[in-house]
């Protein structure tokens, strides 16, 4: 993909380009661990670069946090880092005991070129390797 249709020509990419691209970029957000480096809260563009890009120690968040407070922790993530979704909802599922990962929809709506769109994302962190899974449901 050459940089004019990447970052500029908006009418080479369908919208199916477009929600892939969200995909992917919302995969490679979960499976970054972000730097533990402590920066100052003054830096408001610091915390917004590609220093502090990912997840904070996962791992630990998952065992710390109850429910609720890391789907807000992961929507938070998500609403910093993907600035093309909006009205962004993370609903954890029950943990299965068999497998050490972590089980999750992400609920958003996304400006696309053909309008606004409902993105519904089953999604699944291996906290063993932290890879993750991502695929898209469609119920329109």
């Amino acid at each position: 993909m050459g940089f004019w249709r990447a970052f500029i020509d908006s009418k080479g990419s369908t919208q199916t380009e477009e929600v892939e691209d969200i995909k992917y970029h919302l995969t490679k957000l979960l499976e970054s661990e972000s730097s533990l480096l402590r920066i100052d809260d003054r830096f408001i563009e610091l915390h917004r670069s590609n220093l502090r890009f990912g997840i904070e120690d996962v791992q630990l968040l998952s065992a710390s946090l109850d429910q609720a407070q890391l789907a807000i922790r992961l929507e938070s993530y998500i609403r910093h880092f993907e600035p093309r979704l909006s009205q962004v909802i993370v609903e954890l599922l029950e943990r299965n005991e068999s497998e050490n990962a972590l089980v999750f929809n992400i609920i958003a709506r996304a400006n696309t070129s053909r309008g606004e769109q409902e993105l519904i994302f089953d999604s699944k962190i291996s906290l063993n390797d932290l890879t993750t899974i991502m695929t898209e449901d469609s119920y329109d």
